[in-house]
């Protein structure tokens, strides 16, 4: 069975943002107290390595989704609640560039911390962990009902994408 048997998801709550954003923290956190034994001044770097790499996956990846194309004047998603949408919504699929973008992006944010991991293997092994969990959690419950047709993510068969509102359905 390909994606799960949920419907498709067209809005979230601020409970769905809470959740996901609890999840995310741990493996934040974990990176964050690792490379903050070691230097503020690389923990300060890491933090505005973090904030540009959400930036750009917020430019080129979710300006793209159906919850940011909303009339609403902020994002109401799983990651971002309440954000300003500081670009205008496109429609239909990533470019390459967009996707390789967001793709460097999450390998950024994931691979950035691994030197100072290293030295902390206790550390390192909760990071893989949840990073891994959070990913798997993401595929397993999200994709599968996600409006969002457009992602290269996604798993929704293409007999329910019909009721996913603005996107390319072939």
């Amino acid at each position: 069975m390909t994606g799960n048997c949920h419907d498709l998801k067209h809005r979230y709550t601020f409970g769905d943002f809470l959740y996901w954003n609890l999840m995310a923290a741990v493996p934040l956190l974990t990176a964050g107290a690792a490379i903050a034994a070691a230097s503020t001044f690389w923990l300060g770097a890491y933090l505005l390595v973090v904030l540009a790499c959400i930036l750009a996956l917020y430019r080129f990846f979710c300006s793209h989704c159906p919850h940011y194309a909303r009339g609403e004047k902020t994002v109401k998603c799983l990651f971002m609640w309440g954000v300003p949408k500081f670009f205008e919504p496109r429609k239909g699929p990533l470019k390459w560039h967009e996707k390789g973008l967001s793709l460097l992006a999450g390998l950024v944010l994931i691979l950035f911390p691994l030197y100072w991991l290293l030295d902390h293997p206790g550390q390192l092994m909760v990071y893989v962990i949840a990073v891994t969990v959070v990913g798997l959690t993401l595929r397993r419950n999200e994709c599968g009902r996600c409006i969002y047709v457009d992602c290269p993510a996604n798993r929704v068969p293409a007999e329910r994408q019909a009721g996913a509102p603005g996107q390319t359905v072939e």
